[in-house]
């Protein structure tokens, strides 16, 4: 009998009896815990100790413009070298700076700048780790088990989402932001332990070794690609406007919300985090349960709409219990927009360029997230409340999804 082999070398394996994806499992487990877990207490740090909310915008700004500008070079790396020397950098990189920072924190020299200087840093490190992580992936399991393990992988990166805020809300309330910090610091070595493990295991192929075309000619081939498809074209500018309206004052302005209009703490902000995260979790579900197949477009353009009407109601509430409620259906449309239109784009995009409009989609929505996190922070230092922010650009939102829906007959009609 015929043994199939993946990659590693492995024969074809139970995944839990895989010792390379187990291996995956466990430092993608750690990354993305320790991406919750910084984002929530840099956030909170700088709104709740530092008292200096109108900048939390260029905290994000700052990590936001490294990863837009370094995406696509951090996925040409990832094609030439070994994946996991790259993840192993990164984890152990952001390990040495967060125990620099605890330093720092223990004779209260943390600035503003400091967490500006270490959200740059720590973006210039992800635009490098996520491609790595992303395409050693494949590499690790067989091709008919590719969709149970994406599963389960998207399953924890959801779940870091929602007990991450939850974790650390416990251990700040309790302990402190260098207790916080430390374990951040520890499960990033781990990691990175874990990385020089799969660094051994995982070398390049042959494929992998030959000559690849410039980053640049990619993108260009890929941008012809998007012109001559009104779908792609239209997508692409809705995404932008989406992010535009939707990042900065939900993420800017989710902490500042907890504690300015609920009137709440950390455990508030962990709490709002954790639904956000557990309604796209149910969503993400949902669809999946549903398989969508049939105007899938439509589903997407409805869910943006109902997404600015959730969003205002959201503006609106000031009690803890109407807002859990409303920020979960906030991010439960979230996940229905994402996942039909991702579907549509695969089902309807030629195979040899699926990998650069993903690329390119990401870098789409990522592209005016820095003027979405600065824009914000510009309207609360000149006065605006972060309720009165909110509910303006979700009126912006909901009007571009009904201009959307009633004119882009190419968006609205695909399947």
């Amino acid at each position: 009998m015929e043994v199939v082999t993946n990659k590693t070398g492995e024969t074809r394996l139970p995944l839990y009896r895989n010792r390379s994806f187990v291996l995956y499992f466990f430092t993608f487990l750690a990354s993305s815990l320790s991406v919750a877990f910084f984002l929530f207490t840099v956030n909170w740090y700088v709104v709740d100790y530092l008292r200096l909310e109108a900048m939390l915008g260029l905290v994000f700004f700052a990590s936001s413009i490294p990863r837009l500008l370094f995406m696509l070079i951090g996925g040409a790396i990832a094609d030439r070298v070994n994946k996991a020397t790259v993840m192993l950098l990164s984890d152990f990189t952001k390990a040495v700076l967060l125990i620099l920072v605890i330093g720092l924190l223990i004779f209260d020299l943390v600035s503003i700048w400091v967490l500006v200087g270490l959200a740059f840093l720590f973006g210039l490190l992800d635009a490098f780790f996520w491609p790595a992580s992303s395409s050693l992936f494949p590499k690790l399991v067989d091709r008919e088990q590719l969709t149970r393990a994406n599963s389960i992988v998207h399953t924890t990166q959801r779940f870091s989402v929602i007990a991450g805020p939850l974790i650390a809300g416990v251990v700040i309330g309790f302990g402190s932001y260098e207790l916080m910090f430390g374990l951040v610091s520890l499960m990033l070595l781990l990691a990175a332990v874990v990385d020089l493990y799969l660094r051994k295991r995982v070398g390049l192929d042959e494929e992998e070794q030959q000559t690849h075309p410039s980053v640049w000619r990619s993108v260009m081939d890929g941008i012809r690609y998007v012109k001559e498809s009104p779908f792609l074209l239209t997508l692409m500018l809705t995404s932008v406007s989406l992010n535009l309206f939707l990042s900065g004052p939900l993420q800017v302005g989710l902490p500042i919300f907890a504690r300015n209009v609920i009137g709440g703490g950390e455990f508030t902000y962990s709490l709002l985090s954790g639904v956000l995260g557990a309604g796209m979790l149910i969503g993400a579900v949902l669809v999946g349960v549903i398989n969508v197949n049939r105007r899938r477009g439509l589903v997407s353009l409805i869910s943006i709409v109902a997404l600015g009407v959730f969003m205002i109601a959201f503006s609106l509430t000031g009690e803890l219990w109407v807002s859990l409620l409303v920020i979960s259906l906030v991010g439960l449309t979230l996940s229905i927009i994402d996942v039909p239109i991702l579907s549509a784009i695969q089902a309807h995009t030629d195979e040899k360029y699926i990998g650069r409009m993903m690329s390119l989609i990401s870098f789409a929505s990522m592209g005016l997230l820095p003027v979405s996190f600065l824009l914000t922070s510009v309207f609360i230092s000149i006065g605006f409340s972060i309720d009165e922010i909110i509910f303006v650009a979700s009126c912006c939102l909901l009007t571009v999804g009904l201009v959307v829906i009633t004119f882009a007959k190419s968006i609205r009609y695909v399947d």
